[in-house]
């Protein structure tokens, strides 16, 4: 496998220059995502002659190519085309994208994810015991096969291009919720000395993601950070290093929490009615002596 592996290295390497030197030297969006869609149409074509004229030296080579490989590629090829189409089809007469529009792209890429989640939590599990069914060819299957698979028996599986989708989306999630949340820095955080660094590593958080973001929307929302004018991307980030969780997928998450059907602020309920146990039993403490 190693050495099936390098046979791409060199392409892969080459594509990733070709698409930071087009981020570079094109400065109008526009043009720059133009050439980014074409730097990754030519790579598909190079891949597919590949294949054309080739053998795949076994399956689990075969796997990687349609699992590693090709989808990474389709992936930004995806990702410069949704761009390129969200803002020169979203401009208003200022020149902004208007955030109607972005809020609303964000919340249909969240029910994307809530509508593919077996398939996204396959992918970021890092599974693979479907890995025959989805990333080799001749397995086409219909009833399975997400309508986002365009088959070609040669250079297609069932599933590489739901992947490259799935990853697709990712990226755009994040572009779309920074364009809406620009980074605002926090203050600087204190000097952590050796005693605090102690103390600091036996606490755990035990929460579950979706509880954290819960929590971290309310902070949000209350103005928690410096006097609320951090973004909602620093107030996650900053929570997501302090607790050694990973928040990337806040946005998603917040809209399964809206989605609920009810006691939609579940966590901060739950978080209410701790503390008011806690003093309760403070002040029965306080009777007894």
């Amino acid at each position: 496998m190693p050495a099936f592996q390098s046979t791409f290295d060199a392409l892969i390497q080459s594509w990733k220059l070709r698409l930071q030197d087009a981020e570079a030297h094109e400065t109008k969006l526009p043009a720059r995502m133009e050439t980014c869609i074409r730097v990754c149409e030519e790579s598909l074509l190079e891949l597919r002659q590949w294949v054309m004229e080739h053998s795949f030296p076994c399956r689990e080579c075969e796997i990687y190519f349609f699992k590693q490989v090709k989808p990474v590629i389709k992936a930004r090829y995806i990702y410069y085309q949704k761009i390129h189409r969200l803002h020169t089809g979203y401009f208003n007469g200022s020149g902004l994208l208007e955030k109607e529009r972005l809020e609303k792209e964000l919340r249909e890429l969240a029910q994307y994810f809530t509508d593919n989640d077996q398939f996204f939590s396959y992918y970021r599990n890092g599974y693979t015991h479907h890995d025959e069914l989805f990333f080799v060819r001749g397995q086409y299957d219909w009833k399975i096969c997400p309508e986002v698979n365009h088959f070609d028996d040669l250079f297609s599986t069932s599933f590489d291009g739901k992947l490259a989708e799935l990853m697709a989306y990712e990226l755009l999630m994040k572009y779309v919720d920074g364009m809406l949340n620009p980074s605002c820095k926090l203050t600087e955080p204190a000097t952590v000395t050796p005693s605090r660094s102690v103390a600091v590593s036996r606490l755990q958080c035990t929460a579950s993601v979706t509880d954290i973001v819960e929590l971290g929307y309310a902070l949000h929302a209350k103005g928690f950070f410096n006097d609320g004018k951090a973004s909602i991307r620093d107030v996650m980030t900053f929570l997501s290093t302090m607790l050694q969780k990973d928040l990337h997928y806040y946005s998603r998450l917040f809209f399964q929490i809206q989605e609920r059907k009810s006691n939609v602020t579940k966590y901060l309920d739950e978080l209410k009615a701790g503390l008011t146990r806690y003093i309760d039993q403070l002040d029965e403490q306080d009777q007894l002596k």
